[in-house]
């Protein structure tokens, strides 16, 4: 199968690095091909006619258009994913049935960094060092931190100290290469979609180890940002 990516972030953003290292773990074989945005703004505006280019293109079986819900798209009166989304249905509508079938949405609540805190023994894995083990859980429901990023970014500084918090582009790709299982992140609605999307399961396992994303660390390392 052939899997395209609309993703908000820059191209070899965290977005599409993790995503990509996601993909490869729960269905080994498919190809991934990313059309990255810039932006939430660029997702909204030129998502979906990125998504039909990938279709019609790069002949993309399955097509995710994705994105955080926070911050909310300013554009529209948004309270939730449901609202966003609301917005992009209406402008798929401009293409054949046949082709929205194979463009499906995915909203983040609220952003990519709620899946990571979700994983707590790989956060605990990379911030351990011999001398001083992390003892960080995970909340109970890691979809109520609404700022997932800026919690995550403290835990990182209490534990590394406050020049040391979390680089979204240097450590993403790290931290989603060290889960174990998707036995923590299952518990994320999101994820769970992602996973029935992609692989017609929404509790699929890993069916590769953490190994199979080695060549996305180096290339975050390659574009200076490792």
């Amino acid at each position: 199968m052939k899997l395209g990516l609309v993703l908000e972030c820059d191209a070899g953003g965290p977005d599409e690095l993790a995503f990509t290292c996601l993909v490869r773990r729960l269905a080994p074989g498919t190809e991934v091909k990313c059309a990255t945005m810039g932006s939430k703004e660029g997702v909204f505006l030129r998502g979906v006619e990125a998504a039909r280019e990938l279709v019609e293109s790069s002949k993309c079986d399955l097509v995710l258009i994705v994105w955080d819900l926070k911050p909310l798209w300013a554009q529209v009166a948004a309270k939730d994913c449901e609202d966003e989304a609301a917005e992009l249905k209406k402008q798929l509508e401009a293409v054949s049935v046949a082709m929205r079938k194979r463009i499906r949405l995915l909203c983040l609540t609220y952003e990519l960094e709620t899946w990571i805190i979700a994983e707590d023994r790989a956060v605990r894995s990379y911030l351990s060092k011999p001398e001083h083990k992390s003892k960080f859980k995970a909340p109970k429901r890691p979809q109520s931190k609404t700022d997932a990023k800026a919690y995550l970014n403290s835990v990182f500084k209490q534990a590394r100290g406050k020049r040391l918090g979390y680089e979204d582009y240097r450590e993403a790709i790290r931290l989603v290469q060290r889960w174990p299982d998707t036995s923590r992140v299952g518990a994320v609605d999101s994820f769970t979609r992602f996973s029935k999307l992609l692989t017609g399961n929404a509790k699929a396992a890993f069916q590769q180890c953490g190994d199979a994303c080695a060549d996305l660390v180096h290339q975050a390392a390659q574009m200076g940002r490792a």
